[in-house]
């Protein structure tokens, strides 16, 4: 059987977001993170999840700047978004669907 390279297939670009001025953070949109991040949803682990989507530095960030709840969904959502591959608004209804 002759080799099928499907590399070019597996390869993706850097998903970011940017929460502030000049706090703009890499979406970890691994397999395992993703499934990581909704064992921390299921459990109410929030800032865990972020955490494990956005890096520490993002929580210390997040920390520091007090969001609100809204605030908190808002990045969320648009991590989530960036690891599916979809736009904002897209993520923002699936998520007003549970």
């Amino acid at each position: 059987m002759a080799n099928l390279d499907i590399s070019s297939k597996l390869g993706h670009e850097k998903q970011e977001i940017t929460i502030a001025e000049g706090k703009t953070y890499e979406v970890n949109c691994g397999a395992i993170s993703m499934l990581k991040t909704e064992e921390c949803f299921k459990k109410g682990e929030i800032l865990k999840a972020i955490e494990l989507l956005l890096g520490k530095k993002a929580i210390k960030d997040i920390e520091i700047m007090n969001l609100t709840v809204k605030e908190m969904q808002v990045i969320i959502i648009a991590a989530a978004a960036q690891v599916n591959e979809i736009s904002y608004e897209e993520m923002e209804k699936r998520f007003q669907n549970k």
